[in-house]
């Protein structure tokens, strides 16, 4: 068991703004990762918002702030993360407003890359390059040690759970910290969000033996990813996507070539080459920003041709509220109601109104995903957690506290909600979620939750949510298994569970 001084995050993304920033020059190859902690293209480097930025957050949903940085990890005893790397699709940046200085200013504004960063993108032509620089990018400055208010850090690369207990283990040293030769180790395992990164859904069709070649390196890479998330924001020909550009990006972007479709035959193909025990390290599968029709396939291929040899992962995702799809009711409303969202008045690619409860899982996914030993990483992304009326409701206040305890209370609805599904149907209540943050994935955070140095006191709150649940509405579980106390409700979400997950599968 590991000590009880940290935290995990199985999504999230201190490697974007960096690497953007590493780019000095429109086209060309990205400069080094700066060995500095105060230059912009250093993981290190700390960007907390200042009250402008809180507003821009507030009001635009706009942030203008580094979420995930690893001085604001160590900050919020956030020690061991799941990076997703992944070249950022160049149809966010190549969008309605064109490619212009308009446009570049409009997205930086936005994104914070810097204007070279979006132009390297908005032409990208190989983002499997793009990909492998990314890689390198992250590897430059591992091990190499920083000193952040006058004690000694750095963060490593890990390949497999054994790797990460050796790190964990040199930070139980009554010493780690304090000296040059004995900092404190940042853990990171390498993922992969969206397998565009393969050099598919570019503007011309893919070649699928360059696609199913890179797949096959992937598996060998000196870092091999510990999970990709199969598909992203854009049609990449392997599999289709869900919905989750929402209001004015929604309207800039167009996610509709692909919307809601199944697997393609190379999807197929690059799915069984990741799966393979052989040619190097099998590669699991995270169904974040499947389709749910892609999503019910995957759910047949892992029970019938590999016999559910492998757990289900939701890296960063919540509930949407709905039994199943093509459900329109919750069977749970209490909680369910504040999830779904309405459908809009307009068609999209797949022919349907627009839909945006498919990008959230539906009750029986949930369950699919427990009995399968996998995991859902809870998003802190206040878009996706509530439909809008309900966090039009939620309470203000000018004392941070009180903020923190009615925005803290919209995540812990998704928790309650996990916990008395899987309590409903006689299972563990407990033992499958942990936290996947998605923070710099230009999420909107909750509000007073603004970085990854707000983790501590996230955890803090969940407590005080999970005694106040287990004392008013005892009837509420009715498993003996699942009363648990609050501060082991707080300990398996934000560490344990992740935990036990990486030592079984990593």
């Amino acid at each position: 068991m590991p000590p009880l001084n940290f935290f995990i995050d199985i999504h999230c993304h201190p490697n974007y703004k960096p690497f953007a920033r590493a780019h000095r020059q429109s086209g060309r190859v990205p400069g080094p990762q700066g060995p500095s902690t105060n230059q912009r293209s250093s993981l290190w480097y700390y960007d907390p918002p200042v009250l402008t930025d809180k507003l821009a957050n507030y009001f635009l949903s706009i942030t203008k702030f580094r979420q995930h940085n690893l001085t604001a990890a160590l900050y919020g005893r956030l020690l061991v993360m799941a990076v997703g790397l992944g070249s950022v699709e160049k149809f966010f940046f190549k969008n309605k407003i064109g490619s212009g200085i308009i446009s570049d200013l409009v997205d930086d504004f936005v994104s914070e890359f810097g204007t070279p960063r979006i132009n390297t993108i908005q032409r990208m032509k190989d983002y499997w390059s793009d990909f492998r620089r990314e890689m390198k990018f992250m590897e430059e400055q591992e091990g190499q040690p920083v000193r952040i208010d006058g004690h000694w850090y750095l963060y490593r690369l890990v390949k497999d759970f054994g790797d990460l207990q050796n790190c964990i283990q040199a930070n139980e040293a009554d010493n780690a910290g304090l000296q040059k030769e004995q900092p404190l180790i940042i853990s990171i395992i390498p993922s992969i969000e969206g397998l565009h990164i393969l050099n598919c859904g570019l503007e011309n069709p893919c070649d699928p033996s360059v696609v199913k070649a890179n797949a096959r390196s992937l598996k060998k890479m000196k870092n091999v990813p510990w999970f990709v998330t199969f598909s992203h924001h854009f049609y990449n020909e392997l599999c289709g996507h869900a919905r989750s550009l929402r209001k004015q990006i929604g309207k800039l972007t167009n996610q509709e070539e692909g919307i809601n479709t199944g697997f393609t035959k190379l999807g197929r193909e690059v799915l069984d080459i990741l799966l393979s025990p052989t040619g190097g390290r099998r590669i699991l599968i995270d169904i974040k920003h499947m389709s749910a029709v892609a999503r019910k396939e995957f759910f047949a291929i892992r029970s019938n041709k590999y016999n559910d040899s492998f757990p289900i992962i939701i890296s960063h995702g919540v509930c949407n509220g709905l039994p199943t799809l093509g459900a329109t009711v919750s069977n749970y409303p209490e909680l369910g109601n504040t999830f779904i969202n309405p459908q809009e008045e307009a068609r999209g690619g797949d022919g349907q109104y627009k839909d945006h409860n498919l990008i959230n899982f539906f009750d029986d996914e949930i369950l699919e995903m427990v009995r399968s030993g996998g995991i859902i990483g809870l998003q802190l992304d206040e878009r996706r957690i509530a439909n809008d009326e309900t966090i039009r409701k939620v309470k203000h206040s000018v004392h941070r506290n009180k903020i923190m305890h009615y925005r803290s209370a919209l995540l812990w609805k998704q928790v309650q909600y996990i916990a008395e599904l899987l309590d409903d149907h006689g299972l563990y209540a407990w033992g499958n979620m942990a936290i996947g943050s998605d923070y710099d994935g230009l999420v909107d955070p909750l509000n007073a939750f603004w970085t990854a140095e707000e983790f501590d006191d996230l955890a803090a709150f969940f407590e005080r949510h999970a005694y106040n649940y287990f004392k008013d509405q005892p009837g509420r579980i009715k498993h003996a298994i699942n009363k648990l106390s609050a501060d082991q409700v707080v300990q398996q979400i934000f560490r344990e569970n992740a935990w036990q997950f990486l030592k079984r599968w990593f």
